[in-house]
């Protein structure tokens, strides 16, 4: 037998279920994280886990201040700021007890990220300078207060050059300031397409040595919705010494001239003007697969002359992770630009060292595959490339951050050349090349790495 509930049926299992729901909510209530009680105000801001001084520059990105109230919003926000800066793998925030009753210390832990990159790696070997190379490195901030800093070198036995430069984000509202100051002590290898005489003999290469200063700032700011500008102004020391005795190239026709320096004899001063425009979407600066960049670059400076330079590169997702990549650059210049201002073929052919902190150390051609005059060129003043890459990533999975490898193949058409080749009906017509380069890409925390087929034929001079 069952003792009735005095209550009536049903009363007694409604009133547990309604002690369960209770205690349910109760446990609920404790396990939510607690709100900052009301009238609760920031005693102090400390950031922990950062070094070389970057605390108090860290405070200050922040935005929190003492004495503001404490507000969730106000704290994700700065946690939100922190990240932003890219010093950092995670920000935790969390609250501490004052000194005094209503105040509280906002913490941030940070666990920081390695923020210095290897931009480049220079190696090579080439008849005139024989082993040359060097290393350009940059960091986010290294020393904690709001500073980027660059710092390049590279050097041969006769040639050497030097780059330092540092940048400061949001100096005013949306505006980036960076500052670059340079220094070049070169030997440039002067050939002519068929060969070239100084004093009338036949030389491997005519040499002039140059030095050169520059000291460059440059402005980045918002254009339009995803698209960036930059201008800048550069100041620059020339100082170029030309043979003294009478220096003739042979052209492809057999015909012999005056070689053309593309350089004043002496020391004096030169002053560049740039502006730019720059669009980016691309999902991943080091290994996108998808998006696109695009830019668009004008220098003028004294001589007089004018540089046009448009650079385009669309990225396809392919199934089993591959990518498809398309580039084009076309560029153009119009009126007496020096030579380093020109389109030099190593900055466009694989095989051939491109230049390195301004400096070149290789007198090599192209080398000619497809037959149509490319091989002759040097430095000129238009110059183009369409080039396609397949790309295929090594390894099971999702790429892990600041880890990745990829395999790649490329293949592209070049041209380079001056207005009278292409305007005379007897030349060749515009020159160009073809250009396949094979190899692998590497990602790390410190950078990327390539090896390829264009990589041997810079320690490998034919």
């Amino acid at each position: 037998l069952r003792r009735a509930d005095p209550r009536g049926p049903g009363r007694g299992r409604r009133g547990r279920r309604g002690v369960t729901a209770g205690l349910w909510a109760l446990a609920l209530l404790l396990a939510a994280p607690p709100s900052p009680p009301d009238g609760l105000v920031i005693e102090r801001v400390t950031v922990r886990g950062v070094r070389l001084g970057r605390g108090a520059a860290m405070v200050q990105q922040s935005g929190l201040h003492a004495g503001d109230p404490v507000d969730d919003a106000a704290v994700a926000e700065a946690r939100a700021r922190l990240l932003e800066t890219g010093l950092f793998h995670t920000v935790q925030p969390r609250l501490e007890r004052g000194s005094a009753r209503g105040q509280a210390v906002v913490v941030f832990e940070c666990d920081e990220r390695t923020t210095t990159s290897i931009d480049a790696i220079h190696l090579g070997h080439a008849r005139p300078t024989e082993l040359w190379g060097g290393l350009e490195i940059s960091d986010i901030d290294p020393l904690g207060v709001g500073l980027s800093a660059e710092a390049g070198v590279v050097g041969a036995r006769d040639q050497q050059a030097g780059r330092l430069a540092v940048g400061r984000a949001n100096l005013f509202e949306g505006v980036d300031l960076r500052v670059q100051g340079r220094f070049l002590h070169g030997e440039e290898p002067f050939v002519g397409p068929r060969g070239q005489r100084l004093g009338g003999e036949d030389v491997a290469q005519i040499f002039v040595p140059y030095r050169r200063a520059s000291l460059e700032g440059q402005l980045r700011f918002a254009f339009v919705p995803l698209v960036h500008a930059t201008a800048g102004l550069r100041l620059e020391y020339l100082d170029a010494a030309l043979p003294t005795r009478a220096a003739t190239q042979i052209d492809a026709d057999g015909s012999e001239h005056s070689f053309d320096f593309a350089v004043d004899d002496g020391a004096g001063f030169l002053a560049v003007g740039a502006f730019g425009l720059h669009h980016d979407t691309r999902d991943d600066p080091a290994f996108p697969t998808r998006g696109r960049r695009a830019s668009f670059a004008l220098a003028a400076g004294a001589g007089p002359f004018a540089r046009f330079l448009a650079g385009f590169e669309q990225y396809w997702s392919l199934p089993f992770r591959h990518v498809l990549r398309l580039d084009l650059k076309a560029g153009a210049i119009m009126g007496d630009a020096p030579f380093f201002e020109r389109f030099f073929v190593g900055d466009l052919h694989p095989y051939i060292p491109e230049r390195a902190l301004g400096l070149n150390f290789a007198r090599r051609r192209g080398p000619g595959l497809l037959d149509l005059g490319l091989g002759e060129q040097r430095y000129e003043d238009f110059a183009g490339r369409l080039g396609f890459e397949y790309r295929v990533p090594l390894g099971a999975g999702p790429r892990r951050e600041h880890n990745g490898v990829e395999l790649f193949v490329g293949a592209a058409l070049l041209s380079l050349g001056s207005p009278s080749e292409i305007a005379d009906p007897d030349g060749p017509g515009l020159p160009m090349d073809a250009a396949i380069d094979v190899g692998l890409r590497i990602e790390s925390e410190i950078g990327v790495m390539g090896l390829s087929v264009g990589n041997i034929f810079l320690l490998l001079d034919p």
